[in-house]
């Protein structure tokens, strides 16, 4: 008689609990059942003191240390030091997995019409049903396992797409902010109408374009026009007038502007000198007055000398009082010519700060656009990060067929055709010791046939 065919040992054996009662086709009984997850059991322990657990189950009670039993302390049987578990104190229970991997089973998604054993099940259906309900690892939503693509390629918010024009993937949400940064995108010039043009070459198209309108060089001071490039000189021509017109404003407006600035040195000297003019006057009549009022000869002798002295003063101090008016004309235009340089250098930094601005303005956006890009490739790593994973559980099954074809190997090299069957029972008196105890009651021979 041959014995059964062994389910395939997997590299993931003792990774997963109790199957889900709902797989079975027909009644469950309690002795299926594991005694801490209370599912069906897989790849069943068997404790010393005769209860069964889940491989998985039973690691975890155990990895923090012996533990009571808790279905022999709902039974009322515990004892120690039988129903302390602990680690290696359970040994599979090969009868009792036979026993359940026969049982018949259903597949528990809903639409699924599959049916089989749970050896079965577990073998090939678990895990790759196509009505399984999985969950988008990018926009978190159900689906079914059958819809993933469709969802992925079609409907999913959070799919990666890849650019027509420069084939680098961005995320739908993205498009827009990928297409005002692609370099390959196509622009339009707005002077010769000329179409995909790469942005990156767009800047040296317009350059160079005759049709592309450009400013006035006269914008600075109102003109504005925008002429295309070819032109510029014919609108300069016959526009003269009126730049002529605008110059004059401008230059007007700086001048009224100074005019504002400069202080009134000019007008406070000329009134200081009608002063000074009016004292002259005063002073000559006194002195005339002195002089033809006295009847004496000496007097009158001496009044002569006396207004020949004073005579020349009001003519020294008008020189003086020019000399002083030009000090202060000089002044003036001193102050004129600093007011100028001053003007010329504020109007020299202020081409300088708008410079500046369009260059901070320029690096923001390209901040910004190596901030999207920066995105773009988080998203990117986090794609073949999902990849890599993908491929670790694709290597994971190959190694669980690997190992599966393994043992069918080594079964088939220990079969014999001679109709001699030679069992070799390795460690004979241990084995022996444990089925004299009851510990292992009983033990199964290789096939044979």
């Amino acid at each position: 008689m041959a014995a059964q065919e062994p389910s395939p040992p997997s590299s993931l054996e003792g990774n997963k609990p109790g199957f889900p009662k709902k797989i079975l086709a027909n009644n469950l009984e309690d002795k299926h059942l594991c005694n801490s997850c209370h599912k069906i059991l897989r790849r069943p322990l068997q404790a010393q003191c005769g209860h069964r657990f889940c491989s998985f189950c039973f690691n975890k009670i155990v990895s923090s240390g012996p533990q009571k039993c808790s279905a022999c302390i709902k039974e009322d049987l515990f004892e120690e030091p039988t129903s302390i578990l602990k680690q290696g104190g359970a040994f599979p229970d090969n009868a009792a997995r036979r026993e359940v991997e026969a049982l018949a089973a259903v597949c528990p998604n809903e639409g699924c019409t599959w049916a089989g054993t749970i050896k079965e099940f577990e073998a090939s259906h678990e895990g790759n049903c196509d009505f399984m309900i999985i969950l988008c690892p990018s926009c978190k939503e159900l689906m079914r396992a059958n819809e993933q693509e469709r969802h992925n390629e079609r409907e999913c918010p959070e799919r990666t797409l890849h650019c027509k024009y420069c084939k680098e993937p961005f995320l739908l949400k993205n498009i827009k902010a990928h297409d005002e940064i692609c370099p390959k995108y196509p622009m339009i010039c707005e002077g010769c109408a000329k179409k995909k043009i790469p942005r990156e070459k767009y800047v040296d198209h317009i350059k160079f374009c005759s049709k592309f309108k450009a400013p006035c060089r006269f914008h600075v001071v109102g003109c504005d026009t925008s002429v295309e490039k070819e032109k510029i000189h014919e609108h300069e021509r016959q526009c003269s007038y009126e730049h002529l017109n605008l110059l004059l404003h401008f230059i007007m407006g700086i001048k009224v502007s100074l005019e504002s600035l400069q202080p009134q040195s000019l007008e406070v000297a000329s009134h200081k000198l009608q002063e000074l003019h009016q004292s002259l006057r005063d002073l000559e009549l006194k002195m005339s007055q002195v002089g033809g009022g006295g009847a004496a000869p000496v007097q009158g002798a001496c009044a002569p000398t006396i207004a020949t002295s004073f005579t020349p003063l009001p003519s020294a101090m008008g020189a003086a009082l020019e000399l002083q008016l030009q000090s202060e004309k000089t002044k003036v235009a001193e102050l004129n010519r600093r007011c100028q340089e001053l003007e010329l250098k504020v109007s020299t930094f202020e081409n300088i700060v708008c410079v500046l601005n369009r260059e901070m303005e320029h690096s923001c956006t390209t901040m910004e656009a190596y901030n999207r890009q920066h995105r773009l490739d988080q998203d990117k790593i986090e794609i073949l990060n999902n990849k890599v994973r993908q491929l670790e559980r694709t290597v994971s099954l190959r190694d669980l067929s690997i190992v599966e074809m393994d043992g069918k190997m080594r079964e088939m090299s220990a079969a014999t055709y001679d109709g001699i069957f030679v069992w070799k029972i390795s460690d004979f008196t241990k084995k022996r010791q444990d089925a004299v105890a009851g510990r292992a009651p009983a033990m199964f021979s290789p096939g044979f046939s």
